[in-house]
């Protein structure tokens, strides 16, 4: 890592009071003897140049705003189960998420790294490097759908965007008014919301994820409502949810192959009471343990593959 010198460490230092101050550890008072001449007015704070965003929800919800970082971790995971919005080619990967590569993101010299408590632990020797902040959307403290609104506005502040996140919560809310207008015509009064593991095997989502908290904003209902895990899920068998006939089944891509060949050669899922009467719905990639953008997302989508089915056939295509 080198040597870091003693007016390197004080400029980490006072970056790290900064930020601390602006998301309400610190009053102004208590900054303004410590704080260099240009952040002395909130609408004068520098924006972060070399931001590293660790965690997939906080990066769906900069890039959303337009922030877009210098590195964050695991960006191969995120174009195959995230997608939007998209990785930009400039953005460099760290590794996974839970082993990144400390050594190469010492050498990028960040100002400042972004993360959540649950991925906190692989950067905390990081900590005299850059300042790091934790930011969390399931901690059940409030809906992941509060937090996210909170997180934004988060993100936005440290990062120097502050009025980022007015627009990415106006279009989030738009997309879900848009989205309960157009289910009005569904033929589906209730959802299973599930990603599939195996034509036996899937998680089907329900209380404390951010799917129910779209879901409680339109009007269906989400058949699921067993209980579920930390992260609003629960894995489950396909006798589980073989009683659910009158429930549409979405499944969010993508879907292992083993699956679409069991619906065509197999009773295991063809035979299904849901899947029988409207078919596997299959859903574009959203982040299931996401943001505010994945909840706008999650809500167009859903709309998009009920009411298309609808409109198409009459009945849900089986």
């Amino acid at each position: 890592m080198g040597t870091i010198s003693m007016h390197e460490n004080h400029r980490a230092y006072s970056r790290r009071l900064f930020l601390k101050g602006i998301t309400g550890a610190y009053t102004f008072a208590t900054l303004a003897p410590i704080l260099p001449a240009t952040f002395a007015h909130p609408a004068m704070a520098n924006i972060v140049k070399r931001l590293v965003i660790a965690d997939g929800a906080i990066a769906e919800t900069a890039l959303a705003m337009g922030i877009v970082p210098l590195a964050m971790a695991d960006v191969p995971g995120y174009r195959a189960w995230v997608q939007k919005p998209e990785v930009p080619e400039s953005v460099i990967n760290l590794g996974a998420r839970f082993q990144p590569s400390l050594e190469r993101l010492a050498q990028l010299e960040p100002d400042l790294i972004l993360t959540s408590s649950f991925y906190a632990n692989q950067y905390a020797s990081l900590s005299d490097l850059a300042p790091i902040e934790k930011i969390d959307i399931y901690d059940r403290k409030k809906t992941p759908f509060l937090n996210a609104m909170a997180a934004a506005r988060k993100i936005a502040d440290v990062t120097g965007h502050p009025h980022a996140a007015d627009t990415l919560i106006s279009n989030t809310q738009s997309k879900i008014d848009q989205a309960a207008s157009r289910l009005t015509t569904s033929r589906a009064g209730s959802v299973l919301v599930t990603s599939m593991l195996s034509p036996r095997h899937m998680r089907v989502y329900g209380q404390n994820s951010l799917m129910q908290d779209v879901i409680d904003r339109l009007p269906i209902k989400n058949a699921w409502t067993g209980p579920t895990n930390h992260w609003g899920f629960a894995t489950v068998t396909i006798d589980q949810i073989a009683q659910y006939s009158d429930a549409a089944l979405i499944a969010i891509e993508p879907v292992p192959d083993t699956v679409d060949r069991a619906i065509q050669y197999s009773p295991i899922l063809s035979e299904l009471p849901s899947i029988k009467r409207f078919g596997l719905i299959t859903m574009p990639p959203v982040a299931t343990f996401g943001g505010l953008y994945a909840a706008g997302r999650f809500a167009d989508l859903l709309a998009s593959s009920l009411t298309a089915q609808s409109a198409d056939h009459g009945e849900f295509a089986s």
